[in-house]
């Protein structure tokens, strides 16, 4: 590994607080191999929307503001920043180094994402966006770029 890959794989290993690593580490392993991505990608974006409904729902009348106003409910919970970037198919959203990897490890970032798809899917609907709106992960989220892209539109 080269001096940028080794920071970066340090910083992920620090998302997560010490005395919760090995759980979550069995807890992905298991849920892994026992469970088909799908699923979990389901199960996942359950636990966001729950997740969601305690945490506080953004607000902003123009893109700014809105972005603004998630990244001070990422910051506030040290769960990375968010870029949103409006293009002709729908809203993308950047989702910075989410504590995912570091919390589930490399192997789970198949399903582990769908998490922020639940917690963005609230948020929105909370803010009145209409129900054919959909939030969607446009790719593979990566171990080395910690960025996760979404996408925030009509059903493609």
């Amino acid at each position: 590994m080269n001096k940028l890959e080794d920071s970066l794989d340090y910083f992920a290993r620090q998302q997560c607080s010490t005395q919760w690593g090995a759980f979550l580490a069995a807890f992905a392993s298991e849920f892994g191999q026992q469970i088909p991505v799908a699923e979990l990608r389901v199960l996942m974006a359950r636990l966001g929307n729950a997740m969601a409904q305690s945490i506080p729902v953004p607000a902003g009348n123009t893109i700014a503001e809105l972005e603004e106003s998630i990244n001070d409910v990422w910051f506030d919970m040290d769960w990375g920043w968010t870029r949103l970037v409006e293009k002709d198919t729908g809203l993308f959203i950047e989702h910075h180094v989410a504590p995912l990897q570091g919390a589930f490890g490399d192997q789970a970032l198949a399903w582990s994402p769908a998490i922020l798809e639940g917690i963005y899917a609230h948020w929105f609907s909370t803010m009145g966006a209409a129900s054919a709106l959909q939030i969607t992960q446009v790719e593979p989220a990566l171990p080395d770029t910690m960025l996760i892209v979404f996408r925030f539109g009509r059903a493609a």
